[in-house]
C-alpha cells in the first residue's frame, strides 16, 4: 500500500469512527503483519516495536498461536460449563501469586478487571470512597475513567475519590516513609469531609503515568498500614508491570515487599488475546456474593485460558523474566550514556523492559512535551516504535515484547542517538 493508500485509510476512519479516535503518530502508521519485536508495514518496511507491551511473548508468537488455534478447533464456550483449561490456568496463575491470594474471577480485559476490585472492594469494606495517585489510569469504563486523575477538570469533582502523590523514586536522597504516609492521611480526611471512607486505593505497580518513579521496598509498608486501619484495601494494578516485566519479580508490588489485597490484570495476558484476571482472597469474595453477582461469558473461556496458559510456558520457558532484566539493565545503561552526551535527557527511568526517558529543554531543564513529541514521530519514521507517558507528557516510553534483545536495544539507542543530533 502506497502514502496515498495509507492516507485513504485514514480519512476512512475518520469519517467512519470519527475524530476521538485519533491516530498514535503524526502521520499514517498502518503496520499489516508481525513477528516478535517486528512490525511490517503495507509498503513493505519493518519496524521495531518497542512500544507495545500487549503482545507480551511477541506478536504472533507460534506457541500461542498454535495453542488458541488448537483449542478454538475444539470447543469455545462460556463459563457456566465445567472445563479442565480454566482450572489449570487458574492454579498455574495462582502459584505465582503470594499466600493468601487464592481466588480467580476471570474477565476479558484490564479495565474490566479494575472495575470489578471496586466492586468487591464496596462489598468487603462497606465503604464507597477510593484513593488513586495524583495522574493514574486504570482504565476506560465509566467507574475506571474517573480514575484518570491526569484529566479530571475541577468543573466535574468527584467527592468520592481522593489522590496521592505517587511515591518518589527509592535512589532519591532524603526519602521519608512516614511523611509520605501522612499524604494518605490527608486524602482519607479529605473524604471524611464528604462523607466517605476508602474502599480501595488503586496503584500502578509501575507508577508508569505518573513519572515511572519507583519506590524502594517497605517505603510503601507504612501508609498502607493507615489505609487499612480505616477498612480501606490496596488493589496492585499490574495489566503493565505484571508477568515479569521489571525483571527482579513476576509481579511489580512484589518489589515494594508489599502483599495487596486485590490483584488486577489485562490483555498481556493473552498476548493481545482478551485474557484478564482479578485474584483476591476468598473472603473477599464471598462478602461480594453475599449480596450481589457476576457472571462474564467470555471470561476465562477455554481459548483464553488455553491462550493464558501457553503465555505462561512461553516465559517460562524462555525465561523472559530473566531476559528482561539482563536486556533491560543493558538497554537503561546504553540510554544513561545517551543522557551523558545529550542535554536534552533529563533522567533514564523505569526497571526491566518498562524504560522511560525523560526529554527536557536543554537550557532550562524543564520538560519539553513538543519534542519529545517530536521525537516519536522521528523514530517512527526510522523504525522504531516507542511512545510518550508521564504528567508532562515528556517521558519517552519504552515497553517492548520481552522477547526484546540487545541486538533490538542498540538499533534503538543508536536511532534514538540519530534522532537526538539532528535536533
Amino acid at each position: 500500500m502506497d502514502k496515498q493508500d495509507q492516507f485513504s485509510l485514514s480519512e476512512r476512519r475518520l469519517r467512519l469512527l470519527g475524530p476521538g479516535m485519533r491516530q498514535f503518530y503524526d502521520f499514517p502508521f498502518h503496520p499489516v503483519s508481525g513477528q516478535g519485536v517486528w512490525l511490517v508495514d503495507g509498503e513493505g518496511k519493518r519496524y521495531l516495536d518497542a512500544y507495545n507491551n500487549v503482545p507480551h511473548v511477541g506478536h504472533c508468537n507460534g506457541v500461542v498461536v498454535e495453542a488458541l488455534s488448537r483449542q478454538a478447533a475444539a470447543l469455545n464456550t462460556n463459563t457456566r460449563y465445567l472445563h479442565e483449561t480454566i482450572l489449570d490456568y487458574a492454579e498455574r496463575l495462582l502459584a505465582t501469586m503470594p499466600p493468601g491470594l487464592d481466588t480467580c474471577m476471570f474477565v476479558c480485559t484490564g479495565t474490566e478487571a479494575n472495575d470489578l476490585a471496586w466492586r468487591l472492594a464496596r462489598a468487603y469494606t462497606g465503604n464507597d470512597g477510593a484513593i488513586a495517585t495524583r495522574h493514574a489510569y486504570h482504565g476506560n469504563s465509566t467507574f475506571v475513567s474517573a480514575l484518570d486523575c491526569s484529566t479530571r477538570t475541577p468543573e466535574r469533582p468527584n467527592h468520592w475519590l481522593a489522590t496521592v502523590p505517587a511515591p518518589p523514586d527509592g535512589t532519591s536522597p532524603g526519602q521519608d516513609a512516614d511523611a509520605y504516609a501522612g499524604n494518605f492521611d490527608a486524602a482519607i480526611a479529605a473524604l471524611a469531609t464528604h462523607g466517605h471512607r476508602p474502599a480501595a486505593f488503586y496503584m500502578d505497580s509501575l507508577f508508569a503515568t505518573d513519572g515511572l518513579d519507583l519506590p524502594a521496598s517497605g517505603y510503601l509498608d507504612e501508609a498502607l498500614r493507615r489505609l487499612r486501619a480505616v477498612g480501606g484495601l490496596c488493589v496492585a494494578d499490574e495489566v503493565q508491570p505484571g508477568l515479569g516485566r521489571t525483571g527482579t519479580a513476576m509481579w511489580g508490588f512484589q518489589n515494594f515487599g508489599i502483599v495487596p489485597d486485590i490483584v488486577t490484570t489485562g490483555k498481556p495476558m493473552g498476548n493481545g488475546h482478551p485474557l484478564a484476571v482479578l485474584v483476591t482472597r476468598r473472603e473477599i469474595v464471598d462478602a461480594f456474593f453475599a449480596g450481589d453477582r457476576y457472571f462474564n461469558t467470555f471470561g476465562g473461556n477455554p481459548v483464553s485460558a488455553a491462550v493464558g496458559l501457553a503465555v505462561l510456558d512461553v516465559l517460562e520457558h524462555e525465561k523472559l523474566s530473566d531476559n528482561a532484566r539482563v536486556v533491560g539493565s543493558y538497554l537503561k545503561d546504553g540510554l544513561g550514556k545517551l543522557a551523558a552526551d545529550s542535554g536534552a535527557i533529563g533522567a533514564v527511568k523505569g526497571a526491566g523492559l518498562f524504560l522511560g526517558v525523560a526529554i527536557v529543554d536543554p537550557v532550562s531543564g524543564q520538560p519539553d512535551a513538543g519534542r519529545a513529541r517530536r521525537i516519536i514521530n522521528e523514530m517512527c519514521r526510522r523504525g522504531v516504535l516507542i511512545g510518550l507517558t508521564g504528567p508532562a507528557s515528556n517521558l519517552l516510553k519504552i515497553r517492548p515484547p520481552m522477547v526484546f534483545a540487545r541486538s533490538d536495544a542498540d538499533f534503538l539507542i543508536d536511532t534514538l542517538d540519530a534522532v537526538l543530533k539532528a535536533g
